[in-house]
């Protein structure tokens, strides 16, 4: 009613503390009174389903804390039952005392409800049954009412401030004890005794009775003198600020991030984003940055992308729609109020982040098998807004193994607003593994800008790309434009893309390498599938004519967090093998070789960051003679390699890092080399090698990407074939 506003600031002028009783779970349209200071939400009924009911409480509640911050106070009534079930779940947290007849089980301070004070008010709502029968209720309430005013305002001078339960004296009434309490100020007590008379009352040990007064009810306060008459009382006042715990500052960021969403509704953001990743075959990691332009309303986020860029060359025409490769989306967001417990929390003490004192939460999954987060929060100590966080996605089934997410905000305007994103992951695709490091960094955030609309609409008919984050991941958005785009107020339909799932790209070339006969010229065709016949499995193939090759992963088997994978290599020319010995080539020992390749291998992660990899691989060289090999020497048998590979490899903080271990065995070993020479050794047929590596890609600035590696390899019986291994054709160097 419009009339609340005015009631309420009626009775604060005179020097009341207007509250106001709350029966709807949903919180309602809930006005605006400044001169509020106690709301009280009423639980009506029996708790049929707990959980559920807990949930909708805490929500009510945190949208309450949001709507009225400060001095307001909140409370919480219902039956003993209720109040049990709800206490059980955390909902102490979220209030500040509980109103019911008998004390809780619970440090949550109590408002003793006395007099059936809420069923009263309740009662003054109509019945149904006509309008006399509500007014004669109304009246009889008015009336008990009055009579409760009065009882308070004789209640107030026996129970000051500081007043605690006692024991050291007891007060009878026809057998029934009286609840008794010490009052540090005059070391004397104060008693409530239900329907009792003056006469009646028995203390031990026996001391005077001070000041005795009659409530309406028929209970008696009674105020007796301390029985120890050579003691004294002395004011000792000794404050510090209480130590929340971990559900009240869950609680009170829960409010603070209602409030904020409920500040800004609409926000524009501008800055850049950079994405860095190894590509096969490049030898430093390729990056894509951009402008960003983010425009958030309620529920719905639209990024547009500028000026985009690869390795720093802008792109020339249409931008091509690539794959959007993102881990599992998480449907529970740790901090959040959520239906049952899926996070456990912890407060892990207080620490300072950019000059702000923060409350450090601890979070982790409660039960294992679901894609989660796991990490910690910074939660401001003054308005419990979040100042950064740092998560790690778990139980991750898919292409990304490993996903670190780090975000930075700053305080604008009195509400915390993403700084910077920094996104660290670990990308198994069909044969190739690669690091990918993104990160958004936000320059400036207009909160509720007047044009927000025009601007989005400009950024819809511009050329620019955009993306949507919906709940399945982010989609691109298309255009669909009237039949005269360039008539006034003509504005396109956006519609979601189809998420894109394939790239083909045509190659052209010619390979001079002076280890191969006679220059190789190749025209092919690279077909990239990330959902192969709708199976969620990965295809990367590519002919060109003279040599083709093709990879297949299955990302999650089974709906396990188990991959397998397989690639495949093989090329119809054959080039050189070259001999060196301290730095000058023997021809005499050159030979031919047309190399062909396969292997199979599962990969598990064991850890949100740390993968184990098991595989086989097979490999086939065919040697011949080439033009300077000498008569005397022999050429080694074609030869087949069976090997096991065992890795373990792991990410954090966009560090990667790997341990390997390779036993290998050959078919078919036989003589080779000079019959006198030491080329051969039988212990050579079987062999080991082994290898680490540690590798680092960061984008420093938008416009400066950094990499750096280090790689230690080695072995046990190797010779000339199986120590070194270099050429044009993805083989990577060894030794």
């Amino acid at each position: 009613d419009p009339a609340v506003d005015s009631l309420l600031a009626a009775i604060a002028s005179r020097g009341g503390a207007p509250g106001v009783l709350v029966e709807d779970l949903g919180g309602g349209d809930l006005f605006d009174a400044s001169a509020l200071q106690t709301v009280i939400l009423r639980v009506p009924g029996a708790p049929a389903d707990p959980a559920t009911l807990a949930f909708d409480v805490k929500t009510t509640l945190t949208s309450l804390r949001a709507r009225f911050p400060g001095p307001v106070r909140l409370g919480l009534s219902g039956s003993d039952e209720v109040l049990r079930q709800l206490l059980s779940r955390d909902a102490a947290a979220y209030v500040d005392f509980v109103v019911s007849p008998a004390r809780p089980d619970s440090s949550v301070p109590w408002w003793r409800d006395a007099g059936g004070l809420t069923d009263a008010i309740a009662a003054l709502r109509p019945s149904g049954e006509g309008a006399e029968r509500s007014l004669w209720y109304a009246r009889q309430r008015g009336e008990a009412f009055a009579r409760t005013m009065t009882d308070l305002a004789t209640a107030a001078r026996f129970a000051p401030a500081g007043l605690v339960p006692s024991t050291s004296v007891t007060i009878t009434c026809g057998g029934t004890n009286a609840d008794v309490w010490f009052d540090p100020a005059t070391a004397g007590h104060v008693a409530l005794a239900a329907g009792c008379s003056p006469t009646d009352l028995r203390i031990v040990p026996p001391t005077t009775v001070t000041d005795v007064a009659t409530l309406s009810g028929g209970s008696l306060l009674v105020r007796i003198a301390d029985p120890s008459p050579e003691r004294f009382a002395e004011g000792v006042s000794v404050s510090a600020k209480r130590t929340l715990t971990m559900p009240e500052v869950m609680a009170r960021h829960q409010a603070a991030a209602a409030r904020q969403a409920e500040a800004t509704r609409e926000r524009i953001s501008t800055g850049t984003l950079s994405l860095t990743f190894e590509a096969p075959g490049f030898p430093a990691p390729v990056t894509i940055t951009s402008r960003v332009v983010m425009f958030v309303e309620p529920g719905v986020v639209e990024i547009e992308q500028q000026d985009i860029r690869v390795n720093g060359l802008a792109f020339m025409g249409r931008t091509p729609r690539l794959p959007l490769i993102e881990p599992e989306r998480v449907a529970s967001i740790p901090l959040a109020i959520e239906l049952t417990d899926v996070y456990r929390y912890e407060l892990a003490g207080t620490d300072t982040v950019d000059g702000t004192a923060c409350y450090v939460v601890r979070f982790e999954p409660a039960a294992a098998g679901r894609t989660l987060f796991r990490g910690t929060a910074w939660i401001a100590a003054d308005d419990f807004g979040l100042v950064r966080v740092a998560a790690t996605q778990v139980g991750l089934r898919g292409p990304i193994v490993s996903s670190d997410q780090r975000d930075s905000f700053a305080r604008i305007d009195g509400v915390w607003l993403l700084r910077e994103s920094r996104v660290n992951q670990l990308y198994e695709g069909a044969a190739h593994r690669t690091p990918i490091e993104r990160v958004l960094t936000l320059e400036r955030t207009e909160i509720d800008p007047v044009d927000f609309a025009r601007r989005r609409a400009s950024a819809y008919a511009s050329p620019s790309v955009m993306v949507r984050d919906t709940p399945q991941g982010y989609r691109y958005l298309r255009r669909d434009h009237p039949e005269q785009p360039g008539a006034p107020g003509s504005v396109p339909t956006i519609a979601l893309e189809e998420p894109a799932t394939r790239v083909r790209t045509l190659a052209l070339g010619m390979i001079v390498d002076p280890n191969i006969s006679q220059p190789l010229p190749f025209a092919g065709l690279s077909y990239v599938d990330f959902d192969l016949f709708g199976t969620g499995t990965q295809f990367n193939g590519f002919f060109g004519g003279t040599f083709g090759q093709m990879a297949v992963s299955i990302p999650s088997v089974a709906g396990s967090r188990w991959q397998i994978a397989g690639r495949a290599f093989a090329i119809a020319s054959s080039f050189n093998d070259r001999a060196f010995d301290r730095g000058a080539e023997r021809y005499e020992e050159n030979i031919r070789q047309r190399p062909a390749q396969a292997s199979v291998w599962a990969l598990r992660p064991l850890t949100p960051r740390v993968t184990l990899r098991v595989g086989y691989d097979l490999d086939y060289t065919s040697y011949a003679r080439a033009d300077t090999t000498a008569p005397a020497f022999v050429v080694p048998a074609s030869q087949t390699v069976h090997a096991a590979r065992v890795a373990i490899e792991g990410q954090r903080h966009g560090w990667t890092a790997s341990a390997w271990w390779a036993p290998a065995v050959r078919q078919h070993w036989r003589q080779w080399g000079e019959a006198d020479g030491d080329h051969f050794d039988r212990e050579h047929r079987d062999f080991q090698r082994y290898g680490a590596s540690l590798a680092r890609s960061t984008v420093v600035t938008p416009a400066l990407v950094a990499r750096g590696e280090a790689a230690w390899v080695g072995g046990h019986d190797l010779d000339r074939f199986s120590r070194y291994s270099f050429g044009s054709f993805d083989n990577r160097l060894r030794g």
